[in-house]
């Protein structure tokens, strides 16, 4: 497992990558599961300070077997195989550039090099521990990018929890396998140890480098491996049998699985990443149709709205002109008392049902594209929303943040969805008092609309809906086409609350 410990960002492929992709070969760079730059390092004087002292314990640790050499020689388990060292060296190196970064984990990277770590440090001391403790961190930083500073600790760090695991596993077993259970506890151990201290390093440089992030957080989110490293360490005596009695060829035997899993799961990640990449153009083209979908409805109701007003409300006016000033001219007449008096009251009539029926058409044309919202904006259109439910009688109360931007698709289709509740609300729900409130938070918006009325149970609903009332459907509907989401919560004498989340952008 390959942790990063600086935050990562995204970063274009300039000279460095170019540089690794013309090391590895361009079609091979392209296989990469892709990964982020780190951050640069800051350099702080606890971190540096803590750096140095573990690669100095690094060096301290090598001068030690150096000096004797004798007798660390003695508990190594069989002699060196260059060739071994070397498949082993270079299984971590490329293991560790094509790590596998899971979905889901945003700064941690998988592969099963830990078994090759204790492998080499069962099986050849010291010097296996030397190979894995370079091979891993130089694949990383040509990975990562990471730089000297995290590749020296990185360095360090593996030397030194591989040199652990094989005292360890050399204290346990002793100088021989001899078939008894000693060697796999001893593996247990190793994996164990391998574990804490790889762990413990890593966990106190990410601490060091962001004082926020806790040491025991650390620790919790890498206790997700401890099961993979012990296990390791169960069959990492398997090495030492394999290589003493078959060479490079039993070693390569053992890796030989592991190879072929990390190749699959290349793969797999390289289709998920294609799969998510194709996904989120989808999303995206459908977004976009949808917000030409929302502009072309709101383009036609404003077409609509217009030809009412200058065509159909400026003929009822006309009309009903003529019929008030027919009906006063017939005042005027001494012959409505003989015979016009039904006629008089007719035309009456019918010029005050006309100017109704004009009203009528003004309150539709202002709810098809209302004015206030394009030229004001959603809170001045919800409060004259609002207003006139407080005329007739409802307490009401709005809260929206200050200086809220909304895309224009968005904010109509928050209105229109406010306006749908509040005119269920004033119709049916017999409220004293109405609260709308808009919130944004982690990208969405949240309107909530919340009534003390009489509320309504489901039955009542899917009643309703099968009656053809079907403003609360179409409005569910478009709250889901737009990537939101629409609940109810009603009970009979309870009230209604109504919230709606939509993506802000």
């Amino acid at each position: 497992m390959a942790q990063d410990s600086v935050a990562p960002r995204k970063q274009a492929l300039g000279v460095g990558g170019k540089l690794r992709a013309a090391a590895l070969g361009r079609r091979i760079y392209e296989l990469l599961p892709k990964s982020p730059s780190l951050g640069p390092v800051v350099y702080t004087p606890m971190l540096v300070a803590y750096v140095v002292a573990t690669a100095v314990a690094a060096l301290a640790v090598t001068a030690l077997v150096i000096t004797f050499r004798q007798d660390v020689s003695a508990h190594i388990s069989e002699q060196l195989q260059p060739l071994t060292l070397i498949v082993g060296g270079l299984t971590i190196f490329l293991m560790s550039v094509f790590a596998v970064r899971l979905p889901g984990l945003t700064q941690s990277q998988w592969t099963p090099s830990v078994f090759i770590h204790l492998g080499l440090s069962v099986t050849f001391g010291p010097v296996g521990a030397v190979v894995g403790a370079t091979a891993e961190p130089f694949g990383v930083a040509l990975r990562n990018h990471n730089g000297w500073f995290r590749t020296t600790f990185n360095v360090a760090n593996g030397f030194l929890a591989n040199v652990s695991a094989w005292v360890v596993f050399a204290a346990v077993n002793g100088q021989h396998i001899d078939g008894t259970g000693r060697a796999l506890l001893g593996g247990l151990c190793a994996g164990f140890v391998h574990f804490v201290l790889n762990s413990g390093f890593v966990a106190v440089v990410i601490h060091l480098s962001d004082r926020r992030v806790p040491i025991a957080q650390v620790m919790r989110l890498r206790l997700a491996v401890l099961p993979y490293s012990v296990g390791y360490g169960f069959a990492a005596f398997a090495f030492v049998v394999m290589s003493a009695q078959q060479g490079t060829i039993g070693f390569l035997a053992l890796l030989a699985p592991l190879i072929l899993l990390h190749g699959f799961l290349i793969r797999y990640t390289r289709n998920v990443h294609e799969q998510e990449i194709e996904r989120a153009a989808h999303q995206k083209e459908r977004e976009g149709l949808l917000q030409k979908a929302v502009e072309a409805s709101e383009a036609e109701r404003r077409r609509i709205a217009r030809d009412l007003h200058d065509g159909v409300v400026q003929n009822l006016a006309g009309m009903a002109f003529a019929l008030s000033a027919e009906a006063s001219q017939l005042k005027g007449l001494p012959q409505v008392e003989n015979g016009y008096g039904e006629l008089l009251e007719l035309l009456e009539t019918s010029a005050d049902e006309t100017r109704g029926a004009m009203k009528d058409l003004r309150t539709l044309i202002i709810e098809l594209a209302p004015p206030t919202l394009r030229r004001e904006g959603l809170q001045a259109a919800l409060l004259e929303v609002l207003r006139e439910m407080k005329r007739k009688g409802t307490n009401t109360e709005l809260d929206l943040p200050p200086n809220l931007r909304l895309r224009e698709d968005r904010g109509a289709l928050i209105f229109r969805v406010a306006h749908e509740i509040l005119r269920n609300v004033a119709a049916h729900a017999e409220a004293k008092n109405v609260k709308v409130q808009l919130i944004t938070e982690d990208g969405s918006a949240i309107l909530s609309i919340e009534d003390n009325g009489k509320g309504f149970s489901k039955k009542e609903m899917e009643r309703r809906r099968a009656e053809g009332h079907l403003g609360t459907a179409a409005i569910v509907e478009l709250a889901e086409e737009a990537g939101g989401t629409l609940t109810i919560d009603s009970e009979p004498g309870r009230g209604t609350l109504v919230v709606l989340t939509l993506p802000i952008e």
